[in-house]
């Protein structure tokens, strides 16, 4: 049961961030024995996947700190975040034996889906409502408040 509910939260996790799920199961697959993956999914360990997906995730965190460029950046990642869920999920498999890898697929593409739909809808709106004091970069950006 535990490892159903790990499936299911890495799944949400990539739906707000694609790559730091990854790279922290990469990681622990591929330096300690808490995560085993098996074939295909075992090539997220490989040392050229793991600095790739560091460096996506070095970009994503560096732009999802900068407001307009936020939106842009969700927009993209629509494509990139439901994939990453589905493959954490699926790569799961081992835990949850009797689901069909397919459906794992299936499964993780539409939890991650939908928590980035609902990061990327409130978002905006959260940039608007607080003029960018939300975004940790854009102190040195927002316009003042006319008084």
């Amino acid at each position: 049961m535990l490892g159903l509910f790990a499936a299911f939260g890495l799944a949400a996790a990539t739906g707000l961030n694609a790559y730091l799920p990854l790279l922290i199961v990469g990681l622990l697959a591929r330096y300690t024995h808490l995560v085993v993956l098996r074939a295909p999914w075992s090539a997220l360990t490989h040392p050229l996947v793991l600095v790739f997906v560091g460096v996506l995730l070095a970009i994503e965190f560096t732009v999802d700190k900068i407001p307009a460029v936020d939106t842009v950046n969700d927009v993209i990642q629509t494509f990139f975040r439901p994939a990453a869920g589905a493959i954490l999920f699926a790569a799961s498999g081992n835990v949850i034996s009797n689901l069909s890898p397919v459906l794992a697929m299936i499964c993780g593409l539409f939890i991650a889906g939908g928590v980035h739909t609902a990061k990327s809808r409130g978002a905006p709106a959260v940039t608007a409502s607080t003029l960018g004091a939300a975004n940790p970069s854009s102190a040195s950006q927002r316009t003042p408040s006319p008084e």
